[in-house]
Order: C-alpha cells, then sequence, then structure tokens
C-alpha cells in the first residue's frame, strides 16, 4: 500500500482501489495543481473548478479531469457526486506532497549541467565525450543534449558536437545578471505603456502575502524559485514591452538553473524578499511608479548582494 504524507500525518488511500498511471502531461498538471493551490493558499474544502484550472494552466479540460481523480485517489482532493472536486486539506499542509510530485530531474541532463557548472566540461563538447565521462549510450546523450538544446543553454555546432551558451555560472555572471535586471526592470515599470491587469495583481499580492506571512516555511526551494520568477516575468509583461518580458523570461530559465544551489536553507532570504515585493506591489497600486521602480532596483541590488557569493559557484567533487 502506498501511502502519501500530509502534514506530518500519512494519508493510505483505498487499498481496493487501482491507480491509473497517468500521462507525463496529467502529471505535470497534478504538480501545478498542487503548486497553485499552494501559491494561493487556499484551505481545505475550497473548490477545484475544472474550467479555472484549465485556463489557469494553460490545458484542456481532459488531462484536468485525469489529475483531479488522481489527486482525489491519493487523498489530497475529494470528488462529491454532482459537485465536483474540493481540496480536502490546506494549502500549507501539502508541503511533502508537493515535493513528492516535483518532477525527478533527468539524471542526465542535471549531471552535464553540474560538470559545465563546476567547470569541469569545456564551452565545446561531442557526445563521445559525454558517453565516456557520464558512462551513458549514445541515443541517451543525444536526447539529453536535444532536451537541453530546447531550455536555450547549449546549440549544436555546424561541424560536429556542441556548444555551451552563456550560464549564470560564476560570480561575476550572477552579478551581471542582477546588473542588467536593474536597469531593464525598474524602466519596465516606468513604461509610458505599463498597465497592471487586476486579476493578476490581486493573484501576485495573495502569493506574496502567503510567503511573507510564514508561507516561505512550508515552500520548497523549487516552489519559492518558481514563484520568485513568476513575479518579476508578471511586472515585466504589464510593461507592454514584449522584447523586455522576453528577456526576464530568458534570464529567468538561466537563473533556475543555478538558483536551487542559492535559495536553498535561505528562510530568512525568501521572507524578507517577499516582503520587498509587496512593498512593490502597494507603490503600484496607490499609482506611484517611480517608486516602485525605486524599491524594484533597489530590491535588486539587495538580491545580488545576497545571492552572489562565490560558495554558490565553487565547484565540487566529483
Amino acid at each position: 500500500m502506498q501511502y502519501v504524507l500530509i502534514g506530518t500525518a500519512l494519508y493510505a488511500p483505498d487499498p481496493m482501489s487501482t491507480v491509473p498511471r497517468l500521462t507525463p502531461l496529467q502529471q505535470k498538471v497534478a504538480r501545478e495543481i498542487v503548486a497553485l493551490v499552494r501559491r494561493e493558499d487556499r484551505p481545505a474544502g475550497h473548490h477545484l473548478s475544472k474550467l479555472a484550472l484549465a485556463k489557469a494552466i494553460g490545458t484542456s479540460h481532459n488531462p484536468v479531469e485525469a489529475a483531479l481523480a488522481h489527486l482525489a485517489r491519493i487523498g489530497i482532493a475529494r470528488h462529491e457526486k454532482d459537485r465536483g472536486y474540493f481540496l480536502a486539506h490546506d494549502a500549507r499542509q501539502l508541503g511533502a506532497v508537493a515535493a513528492k510530485l516535483m518532477p525527478a530531474d533527468d539524471p542526465l541532463q542535471r549531471r552535464i549541467l553540474d560538470l559545465r557548472l563546476d567547470r569541469r566540461l569545456a564551452e565545446t563538447v561531442s557526445e563521445t565525450e559525454l558517453m565516456r565521462r557520464l558512462g551513458a549510450t549514445r541515443s541517451a546523450v543525444h536526447k539529453a543534449l536535444v532536451r537541453i538544446q530546447q531550455e536555450g543553454w547549449i546549440e549544436r555546432r555546424a561541424g560536429h558536437g556542441w556548444a555551451f551558451l552563456p550560464l549564470i555560472d560564476s560570480v561575476e555572471a550572477y552579478e551581471d545578471n542582477y546588473e542588467m535586471r536593474r536597469i531593464v526592470e525598474p524602466a519596465g515599470i516606468l513604461s509610458p505603456k505599463f498597465a497592471p491587469v487586476a486579476a493578476e495583481f490581486e493573484t501576485l499580492r495573495q502569493q506574496q502575502a502567503f510567503m511573507a506571512d510564514g508561507g516561505y516555511l512550508t515552500m520548497t526551494a523549487a516552489e519559492w524559485v518558481d514563484l520568485n520568477a513568476l513575479f518579476h516575468e508578471t511586472l515585466s509583461r504589464w510593461s507592454g514591452n514584449h522584447l523586455l518580458h522576453q528577456t526576464i523570461r530568458h534570464v529567468n530559465r538561466l537563473r533556475k538553473l543555478i538558483e536551487h544551489r542559492v535559495v536553498a536553507g535561505a528562510p530568512a532570504l525568501r521572507a524578507r524578499q517577499a516582503a520587498e515585493h509587496l512593498a512593490i506591489l502597494e507603490a503600484i497600486e496607490h499609482g506611484d511608479r517611480r517608486k516602485a521602480a525605486a524599491l524594484l532596483e533597489e530590491h535588486l541590488i539587495r538580491a545580488r548582494r545576497d545571492k552572489a557569493r562565490p560558495t554558490h559557484f565553487t565547484a565540487r567533487k566529483p
């Protein structure tokens, strides 16, 4: 029998029930449903509307139905006939479940990333070399490289082999990331086209208030990285400048490759940053975009000071 940890208690699903195998898409939707209710700090009994979830996640009705049925089977949700699905536990109790539902890193992809971050792979690399270093087949290595190419941090060379694109893989690169964002992100708030979306604004405020009010203690590092990225990407989208928004999205994808080393075990940092996010939102709400831009610049300067440390980029032993 498979037990699921919820809070400090173990929940045992019905031993007579069968658990169909979810497709990768259905697994992803199940993870995103749990992440969504945790970001929004939903209480037990919250209605899990299939239509609203499909819209929020950006998928169709069918995978949401399958994901909700799965969450009901493992005790995260409950189903009521003719009424639909409801959250069975407060979102704050689902930390262990969220960690369990997180996708396991592709082992080859993670090893390639760690080798590169630890400066044990050159700027260009061949599949043959990776096969030798990783003890993997050519097919497995090639598939991992194609996935990395899709994520945007490696490209196939014209002749043969692969070339790594610039990563945030050193203190200098991490500082460059923050310096670029210090210049660009506040400018987005001051853009004449800057226009907050009311529903998104309220969602951001709820999420950051939850974090500042102790939510940071129950969220995984991955959840916090995603929530932080969502805040900055949303503000950049409100700028009305599509190039600015795409730039911030790309930088966030690169940041996520190293942030697991930076924010793990730093709850005080998460709490302070959530409070700073709330202050920025408050200034925007009051129509004081100059203050909001100044607060955002200060926020990025502090983050650069606190997070760009040599220990995060020190090469580890093989």
